[in-house]
């Protein structure tokens, strides 16, 4: 069984929690080894949760918000810039629509996307530098993110593209084969700490953990477990939201303090050396002031480096290798 794979089953797994969150990435690839995924993810809400993590009674009436619908077509590149330094960046296309009896009220210089139409829109863009510190059987690579809004969308909504502010972040992933333990096993995990532009004069950064955990069951096939968990530090609990009649009620999504965690899997299959397939899905298990969000996504991902293509089946210097 050939030692290959490890960097571009963890990329084409990684969509699923991800057109809103990167997942964990502890290996870098080659020196001049890049990677194209393309991805399609869908995901679905029908209730906002309370500060105690129950579902939010509409105060005017009513058991549920309505139905949320996001589709996202998402562009993710990465390269190695050396055989420890690498870059990547995603960009979603968003296509969403709320449906419902208790859309947004409508506000001054704001568009009303509660209409139960679709609205598309690209997200917000993102960047990430990582760079692998340890060279052994523990990797170790720190990371530093900035991601802002790619235009000027409309973020007063119950489903939209994204939160409109721009965020800096600093974090570290970690990972190891798992052998002896669990021989064809690898596990990683991030730590990210998140710092939003304040809206109000008010901080709500963010600490985010992320999960990866997977086994090669053969040569080809990959299967996985995820799960992100998040924890705002600052910002509006629900009973601190304005009435709508605030001026200040266009800002309740961008400031409240949102928990979560969500758990889910995947399986990733390698068609030839160069070309791999992933799907994944994921649920929320628990979250606050948020949405029981769940969803799936589908992605394909193409390695183009010429040096990958021409040593298919080995493993080059530095990089992990699926175990024999």
């Amino acid at each position: 069984m050939c030692r290959s794979r490890l960097f571009v089953v963890i990329a084409s797994v990684g969509l699923a929690l991800g057109a809103r969150s990167a997942q964990a990435q502890a290996w870098t690839p080659p020196k001049g080894e890049g990677s194209l995924t393309i991805g399609y993810g869908r995901s679905y809400a029908d209730q906002h949760l309370d500060d105690n993590g129950n579902g939010l009674i509409v105060p005017w009436g009513g058991a549920t918000w309505g139905n949320m619908t996001w589709n996202s077509a998402d562009t993710q590149l990465g390269y190695g810039i050396t055989d420890r330094l690498a870059v990547v960046a995603t960009l979603p296309f968003v296509v969403s629509k709320y449906e419902g009896e208790f859309p947004h009220p409508p506000l001054p210089d704001h568009q009303n996307q509660d209409d139960g139409n679709w609205h598309s829109t690209f997200g917000d863009f993102r960047a990430e530098v990582r760079f692998k510190a340890t060279t052994g059987s523990l990797v170790v690579t720190p990371l530093l993110a900035f991601g802002t809004p790619s235009h000027s969308y409309e973020y007063v909504a119950h489903a939209t593209a994204g939160l409109g502010l721009t965020k800096g972040q600093i974090g570290v992933n970690v990972g190891r084969l798992l052998d002896p333990w669990i021989a064809n096993g690898y596990a990683q995990v991030r730590y990210a700490f998140t710092v939003s532009e304040k809206v109000l004069g008010i901080s709500h950064n963010a600490s985010n953990v992320y999960l990866d955990a997977g086994y090669f069951v053969t040569s080809a096939l990959t299967v996985s477990v995820i799960g992100e968990w998040q924890k705002t530090h600052g910002g509006w609990y629900v009973v601190d939201v304005p009435p709508p009649t605030d001026p200040n009620f266009q800002y309740h999504d961008q400031l409240l303090r949102a928990d979560h965690l969500r758990l889910g899997a995947g399986l990733s299959y390698s068609v030839t050396g160069s070309v791999e397939l992933g799907f994944s899905g994921y649920l929320t298990a628990n979250a606050r002031r948020d949405m029981n969000t769940r969803g799936f996504a589908l992605n394909v991902t193409y390695n183009f480096s010429p040096s990958q293509l021409m040593k298919k089946g080995k493993t080059p210097m530095g990089r992990p290798g699926k175990p024999s």
